[in-house]
Parts: structure tokens; C-alpha cells; sequence
């Protein structure tokens, strides 16, 4: 038998009393995308949320969780965050900082209390999905808990294409 998996985030979830529903996507590779992650395991791309690190020019960071299939609207985010700039967190430093590697990262339990930032699409939804903290592995969470667990801000951060 299979051994039920407790992540950080999941554990911290618990602390508040918030309801999530964990998924185990059992990949048998490296994480690629929230895109392929939706294709294999037949999922809704739209319901799933990828975490991803951005620092500003001064040095400070930001956590945006947006919808898998979408891409960072930096000007846009930046004016929302209220900074001059934003751009991506080196990959080097992803673990380091945050305390997540890629395709792992989410915006529940980090190293530090970092602002995060969700896309306003995510409040008209039922739920979404973000990372669990481990690779293979979600949370299913209506986007007012995640709002609330994270002290995040809803905000317009993507690209309109």
C-alpha cells in the first residue's frame, strides 16, 4: 500500500482549518508543465494554477500563481504589486529562496511570508489547483481559502493574447 503523502502546504492548510482535496498525479518523469501535467492526467487546464517566483528590481519577491496555460503580463503585474519592474526569479535561486523546486513551487508555506499575488480569473472559479509543495502532487482549493492562506491579493497579471 501506497503511503499517504503530507506536505508543508497540507499541513499548514490543516493549522487554519481550511478544506483542500490533495492529487496525486503520479508521474513516472521530471515535471515539464502545467500544460502536459493537464494533458496526461486528462485534466482541466483551466482549473490549474502554476506558482511562480518574480523579484523586482530592488531585490524583493514576489509569489503570482496564475492559470497553467497563461504567461506573466510583467508590466501589468508590476503595476499591480506597485513596483518599477518585475521579472522572473533565477531558477538557481528558486530552492533557496522560496524553499520549492520547479514544478514543486506553491504559494502555501514558503521560507519566508512573501506577497502573493493570484489572478482575478481564479475568484469567478469553484476551485483550482496548485502545486502541493511536491512534484506530482496538487491541491484542490476554492480560490477565496487560498486567497485567505495566503494573504493574497487577487490582481489582473496575465497576458491578454
Amino acid at each position: 500500500m501506497k503511503k499517504e503523502i503530507k506536505t508543508n502546504a497540507m499541513r499548514y492548510l490543516e493549522t487554519l482549518n481550511i478544506e483542500y482535496e490533495h492529487i496525486d498525479y503520479e508521474l513516472d518523469h521530471d515535471f515539464v508543465s502545467s500544460v502536459d501535467l493537464s494533458e496526461e492526467g486528462n485534466a482541466d487546464i483551466n482549473t490549474i494554477f502554476k506558482t511562480l517566483a518574480t523579484e523586482s528590481k530592488e531585490g524583493d519577491v514576489y509569489i503570482l500563481v496564475i492559470n497553467g496555460a497563461d504567461e506573466i503580463d510583467f508590466k501589468k503585474a508590476a503595476r499591480a504589486i506597485g513596483v518599477k519592474s518585475l521579472s522572473m526569479l533565477a531558477l538557481k535561486d528558486l530552492k533557496k529562496t522560496v524553499g520549492y523546486e520547479r514544478g514543486a513551487t506553491t504559494p502555501l508555506a514558503l521560507k519566508k511570508d512573501y506577497p502573493v499575488f493570484i489572478d482575478q480569473r481564479a475568484k469567478d472559479m469553484d476551485f483550482i489547483k496548485v502545486s502541493a509543495g511536491k512534484v506530482g502532487h496538487s491541491l484542490k482549493i476554492k480560490p477565496e481559502d487560498l486567497q485567505k492562506a495566503t494573504k493574497g491579493t487577487f490582481a489582473d497579471l496575465i497576458q491578454w493574447f
